[in-house]
């Protein structure tokens, strides 16, 4: 069988990952015919080690004209073509089938924050995935909700497969001469409070820092540490930004890591005190797992997919509420038998979450396509 992949997004955060972790195990079984669309030189840092699979080389940006009108030239025949995206072709393509994940809805849910083009784009490209996918792929119960609840497709077209966790990364990690480094590396303040994620306004970090600025006066050595990027979003929290510059205290307590390497985050996670996820709106959301899988206690915002994937191991908040968040947070920071609690019950939440069963799963839809 011959499987062609869209892998542009791969060097992108979550989805990029889901990417690797399927293509890795697609190209490694030696059970199909792989093509890879995407950078070259990319493509061949991933997957260089083996010789068993092709690409076509596409540098075209995501979600653009360009990528609409060369993309279905560059397809080639097949009997799968995989969008892990909701950006598919518009015009035909030479695959027999067609399979799209479809991870949330936030640019229909949040098109709001969008251009009136870039809603637009939005609108007719993801009804036109639904429609013309032969399945669609979504990644927890609560995205499958909303995709018929915006589009009106039918329940049987859209499967639900969970994520993974990569444990080889996120783990545990108590040696201390590499805590140092990392303290070193990144200049770290004692005690923090982390965020790890993009920074975008449906990531609600407004929230998390106004009720920061009142904890931080009762916890007078603690940070927040925000682990993420600041620039390159289409919708980029530019207010968040604004509103922290102009307070000085706040510029002072709260601290953008910027770019952080894979292998440090895990002693980050594991260094803080707590590990706080206050976002409106997530597909599955990693940062909960790893951070449970690291050792560090979760507050959680109770919106969207998060009850479903984090079950009883965090402790909720309503993400609308800055003073639910001080009371949750305050709560746990002065109760070190609850705060163990939850790294106990976070231990074994995030193992329900493995690579290897969601690719399996990902594979019995592949064949069921044939």
């Amino acid at each position: 069988m011959h499987i062609c992949v869209d892998a542009r997004m791969i060097t992108n955060s979550g989805i990029g990952v889901y990417i690797y972790q399927y293509v890795n195990r697609l190209i490694a079984s030696k059970m199909f015919e792989i093509t890879l669309l995407g950078n070259r030189t990319t493509l061949v840092g991933y997957f260089g080690h083996y010789n068993n699979w092709n690409c076509i080389n596409a540098e075209f940006p995501i979600y653009s004209i360009e990528e609409q009108l060369k993309l279905p030239r560059l397809i080639p025949v097949c009997d799968i073509f995989w969008s892990p995206h909701y950006n598919i072709p518009l015009l035909p393509i030479r695959a027999k089938k067609h399979l799209v994940t479809i991870p949330d809805m936030a640019h229909l849910a949040f098109a709001k924050l969008l251009s009136p083009l870039q809603r637009l784009y939005a609108n007719i490209v993801m009804r036109f995935a639904v429609k013309k996918a032969n399945k669609i792929l979504t990644i927890s119960f609560f995205s499958k909700n909303e995709i018929i609840k915006y589009t009106g497709v039918k329940s049987d077209k859209v499967d639900v497969i969970y994520l993974g966790l990569d444990t080889k990364i996120f783990r545990v990690i108590n040696d201390p001469i590499k805590i140092s480094e990392v303290y070193n590396k990144y200049k770290l303040p004692e005690r923090y409070l982390i965020f790890v994620g993009n920074v975008k306004p449906h990531k609600n970090l407004r929230k998390l820092v106004d009720a920061f600025s009142d904890i931080s006066k009762l916890y007078p050595d603690l940070y927040l540490l925000i682990v993420g990027k600041k620039e390159g979003f289409i919708t980029g929290d530019k207010e968040l930004f604004e509103f922290i510059e102009d307070d000085t205290y706040l510029k002072e307590r709260v601290r953008f890591t910027g770019y952080v390497e894979l292998n440090d985050l895990p002693l980050i996670y594991g260094q803080a005190d707590l590990f706080v996820f206050p976002s409106l709106y997530e597909g599955f959301g990693f940062p909960p797992l790893e951070a449970m899988a690291c050792g560090c206690p979760a507050v959680v915002s109770s919106a969207a997919s998060m009850p479903e994937i984090c079950g009883d191991a965090v402790e909720y908040v309503n993400p609308n509420d800055s003073k639910c968040f001080v009371k949750t947070i305050t709560k746990i920071l002065d109760q070190p038998a609850l705060r163990n609690e939850l790294v106990e019950k976070g231990s074994f939440q995030f193992k329900k979450y493995n690579w290897q069963d969601s690719y399996n799963l990902f594979i019995h839809v592949i064949k069921n396509l044939q």
